[in-house]
């Protein structure tokens, strides 16, 4: 994996900011993973930061999953927890069921590589499930300071994984309020101390906009736009 960032995926303060302040966040990707990789046995959580997510998905399967990351102070924190932690995925040894990866490969500037890489670990019918920031033309300086190279579109990011040789089983965005609160940041910028992309403000986002940002999802928003896009794609068994 590559990433310009001394800490990768954006800082240890970020990713504190986010488990703490975003539990319903944080468990709504949780429970999306969980849908499409149910049944997987050996799962890897790709660029698993401190394990905000790992953590959840330990309590609602039972299992933990393999942690891959390769940021030494994330490392620590993982094996902390309890996880079993590796720094790239050919350091895991058989093949895999399942991998998910929650706001990632955008801090990759060759995620076309990675995305073949996970092709090659998972055993054939094995399945990924990818969960992303959405929309290129919500690139802003808050995306640049963390790290981002992109944000997906639904074509490319298909055509991507296609490439690399999956089937796409399923794709659709996420957080339609996002969509305005992300556009929000770009035109109004942001303040991570007392404004947008503060703690504060990830607490309010949480409890109040991203629940009504769900409905809005089940209406059938999510077809259409959101602030995420989330892939579920399958290594053909042949």
């Amino acid at each position: 994996m590559q990433t310009d960032k001394n800490t990768a995926y954006g800082g240890m303060e970020e990713l504190l900011n986010v488990e703490f302040s975003m539990p319903g966040y944080n468990g709504f990707i949780v429970n999306l993973i969980h849908r499409h990789l149910a049944d997987c046995r050996r799962v890897v959580d790709f660029g698993a930061g401190i394990g905000t997510l790992s953590t959840l998905y330990a309590q609602k399967t039972g299992a933990l999953p393999l942690c891959v990351e390769i940021d030494a102070a994330g490392q620590s924190t993982l094996k902390s927890r309890g996880f079993p932690v590796y720094g790239s995925l050919s350091g895991i040894s058989g093949d895999i069921d399942g991998i998910y990866s929650s706001n990632v490969l955008e801090h990759i500037e060759d995620d076309a590589a990675v995305m073949r890489q996970m092709y090659d670990k998972l055993r054939p019918g094995g399945r990924l499930v990818l969960y992303l920031p959405a929309f290129q033309m919500l690139f802003s300086g808050l995306d640049a300071s963390v790290g981002h190279y992109r944000r997906y579109g639904r074509a490319d990011l298909c055509s991507k994984l296609k490439s690399a040789g999956f089937e796409i089983a399923s794709v659709r965005y996420a957080d339609a309020a996002g969509f305005f609160a992300a556009l929000a940041v770009k035109l109004l910028g942001y303040d991570a101390e007392k404004g947008l992309g503060s703690q504060a403000s990830l607490r309010l986002y949480d409890r109040f906009v991203f629940p009504i940002s769900r409905e809005l999802d089940a209406l059938g928003l999510r077809f259409l736009f959101g602030k995420n896009i989330a892939v579920m794609a399958v290594k053909p068994d042949v």
